[in-house]
């Protein structure tokens, strides 16, 4: 069985969606202990500081995109994870099945939308 720790970083823009719920019984198919912060965390006190430190511990990031965008708070767990060598995954539909391509970095792209449009994943 796989124990490794995941952390899904994804757009709250799919939050409770059916969306949501594809990419979740996916990958946990694949990794029984994903941390799913809607599902599994709420709303942290800390607010994004409290989500950053739980992505900090995890062995793996898988990051979903919305409109081939990520938002800020995303941008910010994958760019912590890549400085702490954590190997970070952006889940891709390819030809209707799902695929984790590993993901080399991140770019702001428009920094007057933090929620949608705000940044890319740079594939590797």
């Amino acid at each position: 069985m796989n124990s490794a720790r995941v952390y899904y970083a994804h757009s709250m823009q799919i939050y409770n969606t059916e969306r949501e719920c594809r990419e979740l019984a996916f990958l946990k198919g694949i990794h029984p202990n994903l941390i799913c912060p809607n599902n599994d965390l709420g709303k942290i006190d800390k607010g994004m500081a409290g989500y950053l430190k739980i992505a900090s511990w995890a062995d793996k990031v898988i990051c979903s995109e919305y409109k081939n965008h990520i938002g800020s708070g995303v941008f910010s767990e994958i760019e912590l994870a890549l400085k702490k060598n954590i190997p970070v995954y952006c889940l891709k539909k390819v030809k209707r099945k799902y695929k984790l391509l590993l993901v080399k970095g991140v770019y702001i792209i428009d920094i007057f939308d933090p929620k949608i449009n705000y940044a890319k994943v740079q594939l590797a």
